[in-house]
């Protein structure tokens, strides 16, 4: 590839003076061209399955921006749909299954349903074959995947699920383990068809409070333990202090939320990206502008940052926005 940067920071080895930069939910709701791909289709997982569409939408970022790193376009859902949960995507609600185990239904979890996932493969190999950049795999922590699993969407409230792992936690890692299993696989899958690192993203994680460790991080660090040494794995732990968490994982690349505070890590042997809020996007130009330049000359010789956001990208945000920072990113870098 020409442009490794992404890489050597992930590796704590950008020498160059330069900030590598992608973005969460790079492509998606904010982007023109994306919007009109997802107009031709009624179903998100239909759209998803088809590895040629999920090509342009990953690829339709870096047509636009100047940017490090792509990310194959795909979802956290994809494990518990081909294990036989049926997902709807409702618009103002997000994900829902049609079956929740808060309501006492028993998760699905036919592993075999996971040659159902060949279409991440596919779409993943050819993506690698269009791009100059490295190519992020992804998916969901298994406790992430346990929590759409029980409340059947996105949970408004967090005290049915702590109750029911205060009641039975020996059946909560039951579930987890086998989601811990099937990701495995999936990962690998990834990087046989060409990812390059991988994200684990843990977006339920800050609910657990003490119960990290032993609930969520636990079967992360099983994941990380099974994958090539080689290959960087990031940890994107949404509403959780990684501070706290150092010490308990071999995890040494972490993605920051908003809420977090870069300056705390930026001089530990681990490479960090975040945590720039989105809505910072929403500023005059000239303060868009300004982020840019003051990101550069704090951390363009740290060799372990890359410049991210600490959340995805919203469909409020104007990509012509967006653009703007990047541009002046990459003038900056270009010195």
């Amino acid at each position: 590839m020409k442009n490794s940067n992404y890489l050597k920071a992930l590796q704590q080895q950008n020498t160059d003076h330069y900030v590598p930069v992608w973005f969460l939910r790079q492509a998606g709701r904010y982007l023109p061209e994306y919007k009109a791909v997802r107009a031709r289709f009624s179903d998100f997982f239909e759209m998803i399955k088809t590895p040629q569409v999920c090509c342009e939408l990953t690829l339709q970022p870096l047509r636009r921006y100047h940017l490090d790193a792509a990310i194959t376009f795909s979802d956290i859902l994809t494990i518990p749909e081909a294990l036989g949960n049926e997902i709807s995507f409702i618009e103002g609600r997000g994900p829902v299954f049609k079956e929740a185990i808060k309501n006492g239904d028993n998760p699905k979890l036919d592993i075999g349903g996971f040659e159902n996932l060949d279409y991440v493969f596919e779409a993943t190999q050819l993506i690698k074959s269009k791009i100059d950049v490295p190519l992020i795999g992804f998916a969901g922590s298994p406790w992430t995947i346990f929590i759409y699993s029980f409340y059947g969407e996105s949970p408004k409230d967090f005290n049915l699920v702590r109750e029911f792992v205060a009641k039975s936690p020996e059946q909560t890692k039951e579930i987890l383990a086998t989601y811990t299993d099937v990701t495995i696989k999936y990962l690998k899958g990834q990087i046989n068809a060409g990812a390059d690192c991988l994200q684990v993203f843990d977006s339920w994680g800050g609910i657990l409070d003490q119960g990290y460790e032993e609930f969520s991080l636990k079967f992360i660090n099983d994941i990380r333990a099974a994958i090539d040494p080689e290959i960087p794995l990031i940890l994107y732990a949404r509403g959780m202090k990684i501070m706290l968490h150092l010490n308990a994982t071999e995890i040494n690349c972490f993605n920051l939320d908003q809420n977090e505070n870069i300056d705390e890590y930026i001089n530990k042997p681990i490479t960090i990206q975040g945590n720039i809020d989105p809505n910072d996007f929403n500023q005059d130009e000239e303060k868009v502008l300004a982020l840019a330049e003051n990101i550069y000359e704090k951390y363009s010789q740290c060799g372990n940052y890359v410049c991210n956001v600490g959340s995805g990208i919203t469909p409020d945000i104007n990509p012509n926005k967006v653009g703007l920072f990047l541009q002046r990113l990459r003038v900056l870098n270009s010195k």
